[in-house]
């Protein structure tokens, strides 16, 4: 079976194409413009369909989330179809126009798609629970669904109080003046860290009218009440002690939910999607509390759309499970030939890549653009776009962060180690792959990638999930002693994360990145 799979409208588009179980080809839309949270699905579709071993003609199904695209899709009976998913049907069959001809095509209602796609990364056991929890979805902000026997059933809506999903960090960053971005609520979880909760602040919190999540004039009045408040000022230290008594409430309430459905942690198996699965220290809190991993699509918001609206349709619609696919599936490996010619164009000279000179180059102090193969999935960088550096330089934080990516001061970096020493460092510690949990780090470990809270969100990597990643991590440690690097997204303030070579070169040309890992090949930066 061929499934051409999209998330046609809203923001994070993104498409993909199946064949017989197995992922294909995928990519975001906003990987190929740069710009963050692209709507645009016709450009992502267009490059979906060039590519080698995608044979629209042959496609026997096309599936998509919800909301959907009309002009795009075609469907023929979009009335009906949009009636079914708004009003909490999980699926609806119709038949598409998109390609030119008549598909079957199954419209898969949001919330579902997020869960199909967290119970893939779960391993499809026998019993899930999983949260999808966001800013807004179709039918709900929050829902919590068990996936037994090969269904996914649906069994809370909209559970949460207001600051226990989306929608409350989307108020906060409102509040605080980052603007409305879907990207604004990872900026004001950063500031947690900095401090500490308060009481008295939950008190305020929870005096809240709950009537704020259906009510937009209502919300916005009781952000302006809160404004007055000498509590909620902009000072960096009242938002700390905001945001963090404002994290706290925020894991209570989703462990409080979570706890209702898991009576055996131990048989029943957890899983989160939707935005609020980025949230690593709930994230985190919450695989300590019910002392077991839990399943974290490192796509979990709505970029992976397009893989969760094709892994429902094979599994629950035809019974068969959507074979395990690799983070790094983001779009193609860049040819040889066209980095080397990007190279080239820039005035820089392009060498054979030597894991060596790289290792070296960060055990020195420098920083290291590394570009390979696809592309990460989701808005984690895990290796394969990424800017490096040593976590022990003196400086580095300020480096990466200021001078090179120009983001806000107070936001944390992340460090990546191999598995095997990550084991050394935190025994009897669960991995993070996708960089989707933190841990305490003792004073004076890898200070420079430490956030403030004493914490580092940590990525994880085995030879087989990385092989370059984890060969460069072994020569650096070897040179420096240092067992980690810092790792983050190899993107400048405002784009979105790297897809091309030339990509690269247009965020950071003209900074002082030391050296560019690109593909095969490698480059310093031009003199002066």
């Amino acid at each position: 079976m061929k499934v051409l799979s999209l998330h046609s409208m809203g923001h994070d588009t993104a498409a993909a194409w199946f064949e017989d179980g197995r992922l294909v080809h995928a990519v975001e839309t906003e990987r190929l413009t740069r710009w963050k949270h692209d709507h645009r699905i016709h450009l992502a579709l267009r490059h979906l369909l060039a590519q080698d071993g995608v044979r629209p003609e042959e496609a026997d199904l096309i599936t998509v989330s919800s909301p959907v695209r009309d002009s795009v899709l075609r469907l023929a009976d979009p009335g009906p179809a949009r009636r079914a998913v708004h009003g909490g049907a999980p699926y609806h069959r119709t038949t598409s126009w998109l390609l030119g001809r008549p598909v079957d095509c199954v419209v898969v209602t949001h919330e579902v798609s997020h869960a199909a796609l967290a119970l893939h990364y779960a391993g499809y056991p026998d019993d899930c629970v999983v949260l999808v929890n966001e800013g807004r979805g179709q039918v709900a902000r929050s829902s919590v669904f068990r996936c037994s026997d090969g269904d996914v059933d649906w069994v809370e809506t909209d559970p949460l109080p207001w600051y226990g999903n989306g929608f409350g960090w989307s108020a906060l960053g409102w509040l605080f003046g980052f603007g409305k971005s879907p990207s604004v609520a990872g900026k004001v979880m950063a500031i947690g860290g900095y401090g500490t909760p308060d009481e008295r602040l939950r008190g305020l919190l929870e005096e809240v009218d709950p009537r704020v999540l259906d009510d937009r004039a209502l919300a916005e009045e009781e952000g302006r009440r809160l404004a007055r408040l000498p509590e909620f000022s902009r000072d960096f230290d009242a938002m700390a002690r905001v945001v963090a008594t404002f994290q706290q409430m925020f894991t209570d309430a989703v462990h409080t939910l979570l706890a209702k459905h898991v009576e055996d942690p131990a048989r029943t198996a957890l899983a989160l999607g939707g935005g609020c699965a980025l949230n690593i220290v709930a994230n985190s809190a919450l695989r300590d509390r019910f002392g077991r991993d839990i399943a974290i699509p490192p796509a979990c918001g709505d970029a992976g759309h397009a893989l969760g609206a094709a892994v429902f349709a094979h599994h629950v619609l035809h019974g068969r499970r959507v074979e395990p696919f690799s983070v790094y599936c983001n779009g193609g490996a860049e040819p040889a030939d066209d980095i080397h010619a990007t190279l080239i164009a820039a005035g820089l000279d392009p060498l054979p890549y030597d894991p060596g000179t790289a290792a070296r180059t960060l055990a020195d102090g420098g920083v290291v653009a590394f570009a390979h193969g696809p592309s990460e999935s989701g808005p984690r960088a895990l290796g394969n776009r990424s800017l490096l550096g040593n976590p022990e330089t003196d400086g580095m934080r300020r480096r990466l962060s200021g001078r090179l990516k120009r983001r806000e001061w107070f936001r944390p970096l992340g460090a990546v180690m191999r598995a095997e020493r990550f084991a050394d460092w935190f025994p009897g510690q669960l991995p993070s792959p996708h960089m989707l949990f933190n841990y305490d780090v003792p004073a004076g470990r890898i200070p420079q990638a430490r956030h403030a809270d004493g914490t580092c969100r940590m990525q994880t990597v085995t030879r087989d999930q990385n092989a370059p990643l984890h060969h460069l991590l072994g020569e650096f440690e070897r040179l420096s002693g240092v067992p980690a690097l810092i790792n983050t997204s190899l993107n400048a303030q405002g784009r979105a994360i790297a897809h091309t070579a030339h990509d690269a070169l247009m965020d950071f040309a003209a900074t002082d990145v030391d050296l560019y890992v690109l593909g095969d090949l490698m480059a310093r930066r031009r003199a002066g």
